[in-house]
């Protein structure tokens, strides 16, 4: 899909220098100005798939009530997104690595967003050690997609936890999310569409029901890239498939209708 094109802003002198961008980091917007993420200009960067992410959990599982929490939040987007553009609040972002913690802490403050938005450092693989059982009502995650040995290992730790099975794997979130859910609560996930047999394999082990799915392309008649999936603990069989999302629109790289309602 490559990455969501963001646009650097001025940062006004005033501001605490915490907040301003430091040498060899960037300050984007996106969701029409409404979120700026600082980042590291050449460590990990978030791309498109964590604002469609945020947006479904909203408009087809219904995340807008209850405590939420995202797994492997990274710089806090996704909680920033369902804080700043989609009007959630009681927000949890888990990070296990320090850097990026530290730029999601920044982030969070930068927004004003203290109140909807807490931060814990720690290892999704070890959730019982840092939450009481089944007390959030919602889990996100975009989890890192490729497996160990697939592809080229990022030289730079910070992409390559990111975006490779190292620290975690598929079914490490799935059982962090089962654990954090109450009865019924719903857990969503964005993955390659490569990997959906592999996905609800580990859902339904998990005892995390797929009850919502959206394929997602990245121009109409190619294969899907990615899969929305919307899960609901200890709920009955039935899924229901969305029509697919389509990124840009027939061959311009400028975004379709609805993404670009999503990030503009």
């Amino acid at each position: 899909m490559g990455a969501l094109l963001t646009e650097a802003l001025e940062w006004p002198q005033r501001m605490p220098l915490e907040l301003r961008p430091g040498a060899g980091e960037t300050l984007d917007s996106v969701c029409g100005g409404e979120v700026k993420v600082l980042q590291r200009r050449r460590g990990y960067r978030f791309t498109l798939d964590p604002v469609l992410l945020a947006h479904f959990a909203v408009f087809e599982a219904g995340a807008v009530r209850g405590r939420l929490m995202d797994l492997g939040t990274g710089c806090g987007i996704i909680p920033l997104i369902l804080a700043r553009r989609l009007g959630c609040g009681s927000i949890t972002g888990l990070e296990l690595q320090p850097r990026l913690f530290s730029l999601a802490e920044r982030n969070v403050h930068l927004n004003r967003c203290e109140r909807e938005v807490s931060l814990v450092r720690g290892d999704l693989r070890c959730v019982d050690g840092l939450f009481p059982k089944a007390s959030f009502s919602y889990v996100l995650c975009n989890p890192p997609y490729r497996a160990r040995e697939q592809g080229r290992s990022s030289t730079d730790m910070e992409k390559a936890l990111a975006r490779h099975e190292i620290s975690c794997e598929l079914r490490d979130v799935a059982r962090s999310a089962a654990y954090l859910l109450r009865s019924r609560g719903s857990f969503c996930v964005v993955y390659p569409a490569s990997r959906l047999s592999e996905l609800m394999a580990v859902l339904h082990a998990a005892k995390l029901e797929p009850r919502t799915m959206r394929m997602v392309h990245s121009r109409a008649g190619r294969p899907a890239k990615l899969v929305l999936m919307h899960a609901v603990k200890g709920a009955p069989t039935g899924l229901t498939v969305l029509p697919p999302l389509v990124i840009h629109a027939d061959d311009e790289q400028a975004f379709s209708r609805e993404v670009s309602a999503m990030v503009e």
